[in-house]
């Protein structure tokens, strides 16, 4: 079945103009006066700007979630109440730490539309970093952003109740459902028609597949991923979902948000570091080393930053708590290392580069393996990399 695109810019036009009564939305009573624009290729969703063709300084960024995954059609059905959740979510983020997500404008339920802050100065993370641009002022910014959003939900301190009613009001089961399964099971199974990899990987799928100790270790993430309900997390915090200026960092693509393990935000992090480490390392020119040991400063940055800032963990010793944070933080990063190179999406650091590949999979598979004696991110690092 076709998709009409133009339906859906008329669709987000007209929300955009029912709620023209809120304060800063003015200029979208006139619908002739909107010009909408796709800015974004995602997965899930349909992104646009919309912006005043009389006053070009005026503008949102409305998302639009079809009723299905928006990369695969209408033949993939998927609920629309994840406009809702990424709504609430920036709500809470942006009352908890300021600054730390596009200002949240309004969510129109009837068509499942959520409206935000257009952040036209900014650019995606994952593109700044691939293109050389390591700050590590920027990798401190998030985690003091991660860490004040994780504790001000944490168990430790809302309580039982409080967690449960927070979990209440961010039930997200079809997107918690998606993780589940294409990070922590489909790219475990072997002949999975949703995998897909390079050539260059294929020789090494022995490594996964016939290893007993790899698939039952990714099923008991998988059980602490669905189990832990210990603070609301973004659920999907990977460095394209983040953007950035030269001096400011803001979370974006929230729709993934639950309550869970704090330690899956750092892992996919951590993760997504290590893809853009790979990258750099694989250029041949001295720069590109050096760009990617900063990257790896970038790891180092948030986790320091992150233990500094959080004031909420669970047990009486706060270092008995993070150590098993960054233990589990090491096996859900090497989940998504593998997922990415195995599994159904993949990422841009390594489309130029497959014959780093293998590498990844390598680092994926042996945090796997050691997670459980990692309590640092050093260590993390020296055996996910092998760094002398």
């Amino acid at each position: 079945m076709a998709v009409n695109t133009e339906d859906f810019k008329q669709l987000v036009k007209s929300s955009l103009a029912k709620h023209s009564g809120q304060k800063g939305l003015e200029f979208a009573k006139n619908e002739k006066d909107l010009q909408v624009e796709e800015i974004c290729t995602g997965n899930l969703n349909n992104v646009y700007r919309i912006i005043s063709k009389s006053k070009p300084a005026l503008s949102v960024v409305v998302k639009h979630a079809p009723p299905y995954i928006k990369c695969l059609g209408p033949a993939y059905p998927l609920s629309t109440g994840r406009g809702s959740i990424e709504f609430k979510a920036y709500q809470m983020f942006h009352k908890i730490s300021p600054g730390s997500v596009p200002e949240p404008i309004f969510y129109d339920e009837d068509n499942s539309v959520l409206c935000m802050e257009d952040l036209r100065k900014y650019v995606d993370y994952r593109k700044h970093l691939l293109a050389g641009n390591v700050d590590v002022k920027l990798a401190e910014t998030l985690a003091r952003h991660l860490a004040l959003v994780h504790s001000a939900t944490h168990v430790s301190k809302i309580g039982d109740d409080g967690i449960e009613e927070l979990n209440e009001r961010f039930s997200n089961s079809s997107l918690v459902s998606l993780t589940k399964q294409y990070v922590f099971t489909r790219p475990f199974s072997k002949g999975n028609p949703t995998n897909r990899c390079t050539a260059k990987v294929t020789p090494h799928l022995s490594a996964i597949y016939d290893d007993t100790d790899i698939l039952q270790t990714a099923k008991v993430l998988k059980n602490l991923f669905q189990s832990k309900k210990e603070c609301l997390i973004h659920g999907d915090l990977h460095t394209g979902s983040l953007m950035v200026t030269e001096q400011d960092m803001r979370i974006t693509d929230a729709e993934f948000a639950f309550v869970g393990p704090a330690a899956f935000d750092l892992g996919l992090l951590f993760a997504n570091y290590i893809f853009c480490y790979y990258h750099h390392l694989s250029k041949t020119e001295d720069a590109g080393r050096a760009t990617a040991f900063k990257v790896l400063d970038c790891c180092n940055a948030v986790s320091l930053i992150y233990q500094e800032t959080i004031t909420s963990f669970s047990g009486d010793n706060k270092d008995d708590y993070i150590k098993n944070l960054l233990s589990e933080a090491a096996g859900f990063a090497g989940c998504e290392l593998i997922r990415r190179i195995v599994g159904a999406w993949h990422v841009e650091d390594t489309e130029d580069y497959p014959e780093v590949e293998p590498e990844i999979l390598g680092a994926g598979v042996r945090l796997l393996k050691g997670y459980k004696r990692i309590h640092d991110v050093g260590t993390m690092l020296v055996i996910g990399l092998m760094l002398a």
